[in-house]
This record gives C-alpha cells, structure tokens and sequence, in this order.
C-alpha cells in the first residue's frame, strides 16, 4: 500500500474545511463580532496545508483499491475533525483542546452532543460553523453508505443496488454521477427546510441552523433548550417531517424523483412501523400515568421518537422524567437507528430486517427441517456473505457499546450516565439519560478521559467500525 496515494485527497478535504469557514466568518464580521478573525486565520490554516498537501502529491493519487478507500475514509474523517476543532479552541468562547476536538467529533460525525453552554449568547459564526458541520459530515456519511460499505456488506445498498441494477447501471453509470445528484437531493431538502421553518416564525438565521442540523440528523440547536425555544406545534411537525426525510434511503429518494423503474426498500416499512408503533406506545403510557392526550403531546410525542431513531436529538421536552417503561423504549430506539443510507447512524433498519428474515428462516427449519428456503430481504435474496456480515457487526457494536461503558464507569460515572453516554455517541444521537447527561444537559461536566472515550465511539458509530477494524486485520497492509 502506498499511503501517498491518499495524501492529496486528503489536501482537497482540508481546503474544503477552509472554504467552509469562510461563510462563519462573513456572519461575524457582518454582526462586529471579533471571532472573525479566529475564522479567517483557521480558514488559512487549514487551506494552506490542504493546498500543499494536495500540490505536493497530486501526481501519486491514481489506482486506489479498496484498501485505499478505507484508509482514506478514516483518516478523512480525523483530518476533517481536527481542522474543525479550530475554530473552538481559537474562538471567544476558550475550549480546551479535548473539548473542541469533542465538538468538532460531535459535529461532524451529526452526533450532536455538546459541551457548549449559554447558546443563545454565543456570537453567530460560531453557531453556524457547529451547523455547518453537521451539514457537511451528514452528506459524507451517505455518500460512504453508498459507495463504500457496501464493499463490507454492511449497509443495505449492496442489496439495493442489486435489486435496481439495471436502473442504476443506466441511469448513473459513473461514482461523480451519483455523489453530484445525493448533493443535489441533500441542498435542495436543506433548502426546503429553511424556507418552511422561516415561514412558520423562526429568524433565517435559526431557521437556516437548525435545518442544516435537521436533514444531517445532527441536532446542534441556537438555544440550551432546543426546539423548546419556539414553543410551537407546527414548527414541531415541520422538524418531524424533515428528520424523517433525514432518516430515508438516499439512493430511495433519488430513484423515486428519476424516471425510471419504481421498487419499494422494504427496510422503510420497518421504519415506519416502528415510529408509529412507539408513538402509540408512549401515548398510551404517558396517558396512564395522568398526561391526557391533546395535539401539543401527539406533536411532541412523535418529534421526540423520529428525533431519537434518527438519532437527530432534538429535544422539545425533557423526556428523561418520563415513566420507566417510556424510557426503556427511548433507549431501544436510539439503539435501533433510521435506514440504511440515510444521515442517521445506529444500527439500521437494514439489518434488522436481515435478523427477522434470519429468525424466520431459523423457525421454517425446525418446523420443517427437509424444507430449504432462501432468506429474502423484500423480493431480492439475501446472500450469505451479508448475514455473516451484519451478524459480525452487530456483535462488534455491542462490544464496543459494552466496553465503552465499562470505561466509563471506572471513571467515576454511574451506570446510567456511563452506559446511556456510550450508546448514544455509538449511536450517534446526542443526549444520554440522567442527571448528568440527560435531554436537560449536555456533556460538559464528563472528564477529558470521558470526552476522549466517546469522541472514539463517535467516530467508529458513524464509519460503522467494520471499516476501521478491517485496517487491524493481519494482511491489510501488505501489498
């Protein structure tokens, strides 16, 4: 492997985050805030060391394989999260170092836990750059789900583009085709979504923040209080709707807008299925415990289910007083995740529509032992390789969820904070439960050792750790 091969595309990602920090630094100049500066002189940085990195090698990038891509993929994202990190620790607000790598981690991996307090007194451009972030690491993480998971098996467009080869093969017969129509889908919802929230009474500046965190499934907000700050229902369903757009299959979308032959993902069925069903879930025990059931709790109900299986994390109220039995279920939910190339991390519908068709097999053969039945995903037959696969990276996914949460405890943390915490940086979703942690709070008062565990499981959640792990194994570096 020649790792000079990565080394310009990694200059152009740099230059890239530079650019990106051009449009923060603009806001605050425009507004008299001296953290434009910070902007300008971070945007130098890291545009300057990308324009040289990519000078410099641009001649030795031809003839990546697969291992390239992977390498390149993980060390993307560490560049992209550094670079990132700078404009926090240079800004007015003076975070440490381990605090402005964690929200940079959070931002671009559209986590959105955060360490930062008092938002709503915080200067402008540094609100947007945490908005900005999870924009661009959102339409990342689709196009990694797209074109490179599926070399692992991992997601389910492997099978969707199989189901639809024929559409594909003629419709976007080239990789810049497809990266070129996701940005097209991705600015064009982001757009919407701004227009609709500002319609409906948020400033453009909240209105275009919490867009770019909307459709990243992100959840970085303007306020500590989240969507609770515009108290209005439907600002609620405009946000619903959007975060449920975020959670969809990409590749789904696109196909759906194009002309060609229309399939269904049966992976969407699930979930949609299982938002309605937790929506009826929670009304049922929130009514049992005195809350009657009027609109403002059916709206608030069902943001908070799309905002945790999204893992957006917006919050409108604080769910974590909420009965046991609700909780139980918040946490299964962050656990679950959206669909299979989506902006949302977790586990993904995709595999577990593979644990039913599994299960279901499983049943069919102790019944009837003689019978031999393929496992089917929808109408399209599962291979065996992906089972082993999504099997592989379940156990792998609990593991490091288990291990993240035993560190967390030998920290000093309880087994609520320790555990909810490791769940859902794995999982991408933002707030944890309890005390410390919870919808009311933020990360602030964890330890750098904390901060340093789950910036790591961020970053294996969002790159669905099989493609870090298969640059430990023994022959990946020989060429």
């Amino acid at each position: 492997m020649q790792i000079e091969k990565i080394i310009s595309p990694l200059g152009l990602l740099l230059c890239v985050a530079g650019l990106a920090m051009a449009l923060p630094a603009l806001v605050d100049l425009a507004q008299g805030n001296r953290d434009w500066q910070v902007f300008l002189i971070s945007a130098f940085v890291a545009g300057g060391a990308g324009l040289f990195l990519h000078l410099g090698f641009r001649d030795r990038h031809s003839g990546w394989n697969r291992r390239d891509g992977f390498l390149f993929v993980s060390l993307s994202w560490l560049v992209m999260c550094s670079a990132g990190a700078l404009p926090f620790y240079f800004a007015e607000v003076k975070m440490t170092p381990v605090d402005a790598f964690f929200e940079s981690v959070s931002g671009l991996t559209t986590t959105g836990s955060t360490v930062m307090s008092q938002l709503d007194r915080l200067p402008p451009g540094i609100l947007l750059w945490r908005s900005l972030l999870q924009w661009i690491g959102g339409v990342g993480i689709v196009v990694l789900s797209v074109f490179l998971f599926p070399f692992l098996k991992l997601g389910g467009q492997s099978l969707f583009a199989m189901e639809s080869s024929d559409t594909a093969e003629k419709s976007f017969s080239r990789f810049e085709e497809y990266a070129v129509r996701i940005l097209w889908l991705y600015v064009g919802l982001t757009l919407a979504c701004i227009l609709t929230y500002n319609a409906l009474g948020m400033s453009f500046f909240d209105a275009a923040n919490h867009a770019m965190a909307t459709l990243s499934t992100g959840g970085y907000g303007t306020s500590d209080i989240s969507f609770a700050k515009f108290n209005s229902v439907p600002i609620l369903w405009a946000g619903t709707v959007f975060m449920f757009l975020g959670g969809m299959p990409f590749m789904f979308m696109l196909f759906m807008l194009s002309s060609k032959r229309r399939f269904f993902d049966i992976q969407i069925a699930y979930y949609i299925g299982v938002i309605a069903a937790s929506v009826f879930f929670l009304l049922i025990v929130l009514q049992a415990n005195g809350t009657p059931v009027t609109s403002t709790l059916l709206a608030s109900v069902t943001f908070t289910v799309v905002s945790i299986i999204t893992t957006t994390g917006f919050v409108f109220q604080d769910f974590g007083v909420w009965p046991t039995s609700a909780l139980f279920l918040i946490g299964l939910l962050t656990f679950l995740g959206a669909c299979s190339g989506s902006t949302a991390g977790g586990l993904k519908m995709f595999r577990i529509v593979v644990f039913v068709a599994v299960c279901k097999s499983a049943v069919s053969r102790l019944l009837s032992p003689s019978s031999v039945r393929s496992m089917k995903y929808g109408d399209h037959v599962i291979d065996e390789e992906v089972v082993i696969a999504v099997i592989a990276f379940t156990l792998l996914y609990f593991a490091t969820f288990l291990i993240g949460g035993v560190i967390l405890t030998l920290t000093g943390n309880d087994l609520i904070t320790a555990f909810s915490g490791s769940a859902t940086a794995l999982a991408n979703v933002g707030p944890g439960l309890g005390g410390k942690i919870g919808p009311a709070f933020n990360f602030a008062g964890m330890s750098d050792i904390d901060k340093v565990v789950l910036s790591i499981e961020m970053l294996l959640g969002r790159l669905e750790i099989m493609s870090v792990v298969v640059m430990f194994a023994p022959g990946f570096w020989r060429d």
